[in-house]
């Protein structure tokens, strides 16, 4: 059987600098860019997929449902994805999964 090919609609980034914000800011600055370019509202979106950080002896991780209160969570499900320099590429698959289970779908 052949998955249902799956797509990303928006991408967005913070921009660059010097470190210094709370953590979840740089997340929520992307992410309304990417909702933005998708031409999407937070409220549409029905799965969050985190990618779990530590940087510079940051206090613990800034895990999905961190980023997801910060954006003003829906009530949706959320996963936390860690995996180094790989935690974005983890969160992804975790997404894709997760919509190829049909437990996110979208509507044209």
């Amino acid at each position: 059987m052949t998955p249902q090919p799956v797509y990303i609609l928006g991408a967005g980034m913070h921009p660059w600098g010097k470190w210094g914000r709370d953590f979840t800011e740089y997340g929520v600055v992307a992410a309304r860019a990417a909702l933005a370019e998708a031409g999407l509202d937070w409220r549409q979106i029905q799965l969050v997929a985190g990618a779990d950080t530590i940087r510079n002896g940051y206090p613990g991780f800034i895990a999905g449902s961190t980023f997801a209160q910060k954006l003003g969570w829906n009530g949706v499900p959320v996963s936390s994805s860690y995996a180094a320099c790989a935690s974005g590429s983890q969160a992804l698959q975790s997404a894709r999964a997760q919509i190829l289970a049909g437990s996110a779908t979208w509507r044209w």
